[in-house]
């Protein structure tokens, strides 16, 4: 089953000004319940501006280390298509 609809919904709304905290709050929760998310990675908008493609996609954070999206320099704001995906346990090698 394909999950390309869920991926374009979330490149194309506009992200609530708690969207970074609230997202990694979630996955912080994951983590500390010992499940399999081990980290977050950040998929980064294709079509975004120059502070976006700065943005390393392979690196895997902690919650607490994940830089804030959207980023402050970001020219489409709270219409960036970066966004937050956990790296699961399994992925990691």
């Amino acid at each position: 089953m394909s999950f390309n609809w869920l991926n374009d919904f979330h490149r194309e709304m506009e992200k609530p000004d708690n969207y970074a905290e609230k997202t990694l709050a979630q996955y912080r929760l994951g983590i500390k319940a010992k499940g399999s998310i081990v980290g977050v990675r950040i998929e980064r908008d294709q079509e975004g501006c120059d502070a976006c493609q700065q943005l390393d996609d392979t690196a895997v954070y902690h919650p607490d280390d994940a830089p804030h999206l959207p980023l402050p320099t970001c020219s489409k704001g709270r219409r960036c298509g970066c966004v937050y995906r956990p790296v699961m346990s399994y992925e990691n090698p």
